[in-house]
């Protein structure tokens, strides 16, 4: 099992709708849509991208970030679904910054 852990700077985030439109699947662009605080949103989902592709060990050359998809429970808890299977991710944001740690087996 391995750990990756990202944060992101919410203030550089400039255009967080075309960021979305480059890093979220279609589902995930359905979840952002529908929120009101999305720069935080589109740096959590970042943040959960990037932690997952460094737990991996493989990093940026895994796969285009809207392969990477964070989904949501019923209940509101994330979780990452990459070429169908499920991992652990949580995402967190205060002070100016989100943060994400991601596991993968």
């Amino acid at each position: 099992m391995r750990i990756g852990t990202d944060m992101v700077e919410i203030a550089r985030i400039k255009d967080p709708d075309r960021l979305a439109k480059k890093i979220l699947s279609s589902k995930e662009m359905e979840y952002y849509e529908a929120r009101t605080n999305k720069v935080e949103c589109v740096a959590g989902f970042f943040a959960a991208k990037e932690a997952f592709m460094k737990a991996t060990g493989k990093g940026l050359a895994l796969a285009p970030m809207n392969e990477v998809e964070v989904l949501h429970e019923e209940e509101g808890a994330p979780y990452i679904l990459f070429k169908g299977k499920t991992y652990s991710v949580s995402i967190s944001d205060d002070g100016g910054f989100a943060i994400a740690t991601a596991l993968y087996e």
